[in-house]
């Protein structure tokens, strides 16, 4: 005797894929954020460590690392640029620039750079105009060298076209110290940033230099990033 088979009613199948969707809505942000947040640390960790390697090349070179030797307005940015593999150089403020993958300075801010301080709003442009190139995995570099000022080195670490273009998000700056380049924000770096960095890497700061130091929390909390991009 032939057994009856057995299959699903359509009620049966409506509700199981009511529970896959149900299930597939909860999990799937989570792992589009969980993905978003290690191909940003991932990238963080590369361009500090492209930092870190060319100013130890320039130092076996000898040339000097040192914050001191750099006092004149864009004196990094020449030397710099040697020790990276360059396809753009996007010059100082003064040269005319490839605009679709370098960053405008000063106040232009132009409407096609959308960069913005950590909490979306108002970013001091002027921070970016010393120098500034990409190289050849896409980063972008932004130099601030004033004279008689500090050195930094900031990094788009996705390049200009790809958002969010937010300081603390895929935008961190970087000092140049007499103990190395170091996040803009961790101790050794310049007293008003350093003396209370969270207070510039804020969901609520009006700053617009809120961001700048968010480097030292990526570089030294490892949930930084999944944190930022879970919204927590």
């Amino acid at each position: 005797m032939l057994k009856r088979l057995k299959g699903f009613t359509l009620s049966e199948i409506l509700i199981a894929l009511s529970v896959v969707g149900v299930v597939s809505a909860l999990v799937l942000p989570n792992l589009i954020a969980g993905n978003k947040a290690a191909t940003a640390k991932a990238q963080f960790n590369t361009a500090y460590a492209l930092l870190t390697k060319a100013f130890a090349d320039m130092d076996a070179d000898n040339i000097s690392i040192k914050p001191a030797s750099y006092k004149g307005s864009q004196s990094l940015y020449p030397v710099l640029k040697q020790y990276q593999r360059v396809t753009t150089d996007c010059g100082d403020f003064n040269s005319d620039k490839n605009d679709s993958v370098c960053i405008s300075y000063g106040n232009k801010n132009k409407e096609g750079d959308n960069y913005k301080s950590f909490h979306n709003g108002t970013i001091n442009m002027n921070r970016f105009d010393d120098g500034a190139f990409v190289i050849n995995n896409g980063m972008l570099f932004a130099i601030e060298n004033p004279a008689n000022g500090y050195v930094w080195v900031s990094i788009d670490i996705n390049g200009k076209n790809k958002l969010p273009n937010r300081w603390g998000w895929d935008l961190f700056t970087f000092e140049l110290t007499n103990d190395g380049i170091l996040p803009l924000g961790a101790p050794g770096t310049t007293a008003a940033y350093s003396a209370n960095p969270q207070s510039l890497c804020s969901d609520n700061g009006n700053s617009n230099e809120n961001g700048s130091t968010c480097g030292f929390f990526a570089a030294t909390r490892d949930d930084y990033f999944t944190r930022l991009y879970r919204g927590h």
